[in-house]
């Protein structure tokens, strides 16, 4: 067996459950499972993952296996389903490092976990695995043994372009890609932000303020479905083109501080740090929801938050109710990390089953080799884009 670092082994029947029902919906990764399992584009290299552990990922990672793939694997605190891990150790074979309630310390020493696994390929969620290169010397040798990595969200391709180092090995940025753009972050991240909020809450949002920060690819996704529902959303952005936008949607659009002020919901996803910070929280009513929706609990100043309460109690599950001496209550949503898996499933199986198929092909590029790529963060080849949707729209039109 793997070397793993997860809840419970016990519950990989459980698991299998989950996977089986994911594998009958994910069509273009089976279509690629057999196409790898023949050709063995992976053989002699090592991924080493940091993705949310759940379904759609387990049926990924099978698939890179049976294309000759090692794997190691790190999720997301919030994020990991339990029994899915279970069953991609006892399995699967595959090295997983994470459990549900990990915290954001834990999570990135899973993160070395998976270092210290030597991997060849890496395929990144918010460029922890490439900040790990820079920041941790013991990993020198592997910026020069990493052939390629892939970096599948918003806030990891910013921290790539404007926070990191270079590295001498291409990264292909899936979320430059339009596919995953409108069909992964707006109609997939819009339908599951909405579906975790509900199972969180269990109340109705029609008629509810509800201010979203943010209003790319996935806010828009979110702000569209919270008006399908009902609610009276407000979108608040920095960018000039995406205030228009949101006016010409037809929605209110406000400075950050105005918004704030009477909202029954705040929801972020931006993707950015420290976007509600002590002088917001001041802001905002008694009662007020607060949710994330980018990659990290780190849009909301939760630390501080958590300090100046004078009790913190757990009344449902993912939802805590964080009690200020001034007697103003705030209620936190899913420990602030993503809501659409902290309170639900994530996105839909077939949404994952294309944008995984993204991820599987641009490794399969990297792992036969990068000629025709730049040592340097990079859209997906459009060659392997143009092969996803019509992958996409053989199986579902």
């Amino acid at each position: 067996m793997a070397n793993y670092k997860i809840k419970d082994i016990n519950l990989s029947e459980s698991g299998k459950d989950r996977l089986d029902w994911a594998r009958h919906h994910m069509p273009i990764m089976q279509a690629l499972k057999e196409r790898f399992s023949v050709e063995k584009p992976f053989a002699g290299h090592k991924i080493g993952i940091s993705l949310h552990i759940e379904a759609k990922s387990g049926v990924w990672v099978e698939t890179m296996m049976a294309g000759g793939a090692e794997v190691a694997i790190t999720g997301n605190p919030g994020s990991t389903q339990d029994d899915t891990a279970a069953y991609m150790v006892k399995e699967q074979g595959v090295e997983v490092y994470g459990w549900r309630s990990e915290t954001f310390v834990e999570h990135m020493e899973n993160a070395k976990r998976v270092m210290d696994s030597n991997p060849t390929l890496l395929s990144d969620n918010n460029a922890d695995l490439h900040y790990l290169l820079c920041e941790e010397p013991r990993y020198e040798n592997l910026r020069q043994s990493i052939v390629g990595a892939t970096e599948e969200t918003t806030s990891g391709a910013n921290r790539l372009r404007e926070e990191l180092p270079s590295f001498d090995f291409p990264t292909i940025i899936i979320n430059d890609t339009m596919a995953k753009r409108i069909v992964e972050n707006r109609y997939g991240v819009g339908i599951s932000v909405v579906d975790g909020m509900m199972r969180t809450t269990n109340i109705m949002l029609g008629g509810k303020k509800v201010v979203v920060i943010g209003y790319g690819y996935c806010g828009q996704g979110v702000a569209q479905r919270l008006r399908g529902l009902g609610a009276h959303v407000t979108v608040v952005d920095t960018e000039p083109m995406a205030q228009l936008e949101a006016h010409l949607e037809g929605f209110n659009v406000a400075e950050k501080e105005e918004a704030l002020v009477g909202a029954d919901i705040v929801l972020t996803v931006t993707g950015r740090r420290n976007v509600i910070l002590e002088e917001h929280f001041e802001l905002m009513k008694d009662g007020v929801l607060l949710c994330n929706a980018g990659a990290f609990e780190f849009e909301i100043d939760l630390s501080y938050l958590r300090d100046a309460a004078a009790s913190i109690r757990n009344i449902r599950t993912d939802v805590e109710r964080i009690s200020m001496s001034d007697g103003k209550n705030y209620f936190l949503l899913g420990r602030g990390n993503s809501i659409n898996l902290a309170g639900g499933d994530g996105n839909p199986i077939e949404v994952m089953d294309l944008g995984l198929a993204l991820q599987a092909l641009s490794l399969e590029r990297l792992a036969l080799g990068t000629d025709t790529l730049n040592n340097e963060p990079q859209t997906v080849p459009y060659d392997i884009e143009q092969t996803a949707l019509k992958s996409a729209v053989k199986t579902w039109i």
